[in-house]
């Protein structure tokens, strides 16, 4: 075997499982198709973690996970992982070459649900530099989220939900505060790509923004195990816990899962987990 264990993703739940791992002396490796930290890099406060009273940017917190890889030696390798295939032991094909682990991980997170329509982005990382009008879809927690971000680096904002807000009132608050964001009711209806701009046609009127960017939900992303049902295989953070997507609960999962890992090789059956 490669290690003891893979892990497939290197944001909160992945590395807080491998740092939990390397503490018990146990081998990993971490496979992610990107960068480190997943979709926490584009938070822009998280809150509700009792170590940071004054909240942490999304791209701080990833800067702490990178400095928990390089201080606990982490193995990372960036591939992306299409599928897993059970044969005693877990194989998987990245980075051009076939690894073996006895027990898997999949802290592999979400990927958005995406509208019909060209030109669209999800993650406010697609996105450099300054704005002048930009239009966000959805009404959840993280359309605010991205609403505040943006707003730091553009003109305008207007948030476009459908039916209700349902994001977290305390975001709402800030939105609101903010003299650039706007919240409105409607539907888009299509978009028009232009050379610069987007038309943007919906239930309120015609638009032209710079940048349309949707968030309108997120889908586990673990088709790579579909079909594996396995005492040794741990399915953690958002992956298992949409739509409960906190960066706290996903650090908990991690290291709850390498202590599951620890007390299956050395106490008790994994069955009894």
């Amino acid at each position: 075997m490669d290690a003891l264990v893979g892990i497939i993703g290197a944001g909160p739940a992945g590395i807080s499982t491998a740092v939990q791992l390397r503490r018990y002396d146990v081998d990993s490796i971490v496979f992610e198709r990107s960068d480190i930290g997943g979709l926490v890099r584009n938070a822009y406060l998280i809150e509700n973690s009792m170590f940071f009273p004054g909240g942490i940017r999304g791209e701080d917190f990833v800067n702490l996970l990178r400095e928990y890889v390089r201080k606990y030696g982490l193995r990372i390798i960036h591939a992306d992982v299409k599928k897993v295939v059970k044969n005693g032991n877990f194989r998987i094909m990245a980075d051009g070459r076939e690894y073996e682990f006895k027990y898997l991980v999949v802290a592999s997170g979400t990927y958005p649900r995406k509208l019909p329509y060209d030109g669209v982005k999800y993650h406010i990382t697609e996105i450099d530099g300054f704005r002048d009008e930009i239009l966000i879809v959805g009404g959840g927690d993280i359309a605010l989220d991205y609403a505040l971000s943006m707003s730091e680096r553009a003109r305008r904002v207007t948030v476009l939900y459908r039916s209700r807000i349902r994001a977290l009132p305390a975001l709402v608050r800030y939105v609101r505060k903010r003299g650039n964001i706007v919240i409105k009711k409607g539907e888009i209806k299509g978009i028009i790509n232009k050379r610069d701009k987007k038309r943007v046609l919906t239930t309120t009127g015609v638009w032209e923004v710079d940048e349309v960017l949707a968030a309108i939900g997120r889908v586990p992303n673990i088709d790579m195990v579909k079909g594996i049902e396995d005492e040794r295989l741990f399915i953690i953070g958002d992956a298992k816990n949409a739509p409960y997507r906190q960066t706290t609960m996903a650090i908990g999962d991690g290291i709850k899962a390498a202590m599951d890992i620890w007390r299956c090789e050395n106490e008790d059956p994994c069955g009894d987990r």
